[in-house]
């Protein structure tokens, strides 16, 4: 088939900056040294906070403290992780490029490798951990943004990630969007109207350029759920508990009280008030295990003794808040701890894993762009597609015979010429042909090779020693007859 004509890459014309032009989430102009952080996100609340910060904030906090944003965080990233990775190459005409392949994998083993140890500690993050940031970063802001670092010989360094909540868009004409960076705490403005920036999107709202964590939507639920247990906490302190009671018999306290106290109300008072002050700074400290002694002006009960905490009926909310917790999140309940019978409704599951397969299309988009544009520098003519496998929620032992079913059902189509060598060893080993390997496709090594035909007259069964010695010799009429071969053996043995 004959490629398209007029097809023309066109490449940066200005050459990049060295060491990148964004900046990270935690570089502070004029700041070098990094202070340390805060470690009191466990005292937050939600309900009090979320009037005075924005989603994206509190989304970043409630990732931290709140059990199940948490819990569907860990949940997208674990499960959306054990996809394995499969990088495609196609040239201009849309035919796989084994040199392609081979191109990509240098870059990616170069951008995610310390090769310079001279420098001392370089952070230079692996694959699967820019994976997994990028996941977060989407789940966090709803969109994935990177720049390709290119190093002073224009050859592809790393990748640095960027944090969308400092990224504004320009609308200059319709349709056509120009970034701008604001970093933190820094007044400048940084164009990233550049070839090396890179944007992905995750189920965002078409009619805004502006994307948001898809799991904003469980603010509210979450801050309602969170007044109802501070309620909670402070009434079962009231009522939720066995509590002492210790009534004062006023009666006999005036009994012994002084004479003249007695005649006058306002000392009457007094004294009853400084006599209760002192009957409560002596029960208030009484241990479980001490022994209570008092005399016939106190009698000593319990409050709520005999089902305590039964006045909070508090089961049927918070189930609610849990439900809506769990749509909010997209998650099931199971991922984040509310499942009650132990057992997962396949439906549920498929959707979730659906829902990391989506994730993963995402930033397997960020990285078919970063390496289409480094091998195109690199001399490349064609794009390469980063994508990940689907995600599957069953065991390695258990997708084996899955596994050996998909191998002989492409060993067929190999056999028969339906696929490349190239496209065979991709789909089952994701990687391309190695050398050492022979090229079969169309070879027809899976059909039945035809067996010459022999003639079963002078053949017998009792062919080894021991037959022999127990078969007449030179074998039987009967054996030989034609009526054995016409089916009236039977009869002719008779």
């Amino acid at each position: 088939m004959a490629g398209l004509q007029g097809i023309q890459l066109i490449l940066p014309k200005k050459k990049a900056k060295a060491g990148g032009t964004t900046s990270t989430p935690t570089f502070r102009t004029g700041q070098p040294i990094l202070t340390m952080p805060r470690y009191r996100n466990h005292l937050d609340d939600i309900f009090a906070t979320r009037t005075s910060n924005d989603a994206r904030t509190l989304i970043s906090d409630l990732s931290r403290h709140d059990s199940d944003v948490s819990a569907s965080f860990f949940a997208y990233q674990s499960i959306s992780g054990s996809a394995d990775y499969v990088v495609k190459a196609y040239d201009l005409n849309g035919e796989l490029s084994t040199d392609g392949v081979r191109l990509a994998n240098q870059i990616i083993e170069k951008m995610t490798t310390v090769t310079d140890y001279s420098l001392g500690f370089t952070s230079k993050a692996g694959l699967a951990e820019l994976n997994d940031d990028m996941r977060f970063w989407t789940l966090l802001r709803g969109s994935p943004a990177a720049e390709l670092v290119l190093d002073k010989k224009f050859e592809p360094d790393s990748l640095r990630l960027i944090d969308m909540a400092t990224i504004t868009w320009n609308e200059k004409q319709a349709g056509q969007y120009k970034p701008v960076q604001k970093p933190t705490g820094s007044n400048t403005e940084i164009s990233l109207d550049i070839p090396t920036f890179f944007v992905a999107r995750f189920q965002q709202n078409p009619t805004d350029v502006y994307t948001y964590s898809p799991f904003v939507a469980a603010i509210n639920t979450i801050a309602a759920r969170q007044q109802v247990i501070n309620d909670l906490y402070r009434i079962s302190q009231v009522i939720g508990y066995p509590r002492m009671d210790v009534t004062v018999m006023e009666e006999i306290l005036l009994k012994s009280a002084p004479a003249l106290l007695r005649s006058d109300a306002a000392k009457t008072r007094d004294f009853i008030e400084q006599q209760m002050a002192i009957i409560t700074s002596a029960y208030s400290n009484l241990r479980p295990d001490q022994a209570l002694v008092h005399t016939d002006a106190v009698e000593v009960g319990m409050v709520n003794d005999s089902k305590p905490a039964v006045t909070l009926p508090i089961q049927n909310v918070m189930d609610v808040f849990d439900a809506q917790n769990t749509a909010a999140l997209k998650t099931m309940p199971s991922v984040v701890g509310k499942s009650t019978n132990g057992q997962v409704a396949s439906t549920e599951a498929r959707l979730f894993a659906m829902n990391c397969d989506a994730l993963n299309r995402v930033v397997a988009g960020v990285w078919s762009q970063v390496l289409t544009l480094a091998c195109r520098l690199a001399g490349f003519q064609g794009s390469i597609e980063f994508l990940f496998e689907p995600v599957e929620l069953r065991p390695q032992l258990e997708l084996e015979p899955q596994k050996t079913m998909k191998f002989s059902r492409y060993e067929q189509a190999l056999s028969r010429g339906y696929v490349t060598d190239d496209e065979f060893h991709l789909a089952i080993f994701a990687r391309p042909r190695p050398d050492s390997a022979p090229e079969l496709s169309g070879t027809g090594f899976m059909d039945p090779v035809n067996v010459a035909s022999v003639d079963a007259t002078d053949q017998s069964p009792n062919g080894d020693p021991l037959g022999r010695g127990m078969a007449p010799e030179g074998g039987t009429k009967v054996a030989k007859s034609k009526s054995v071969k016409s089916g009236s053996g039977q009869q002719a043995s008779k």
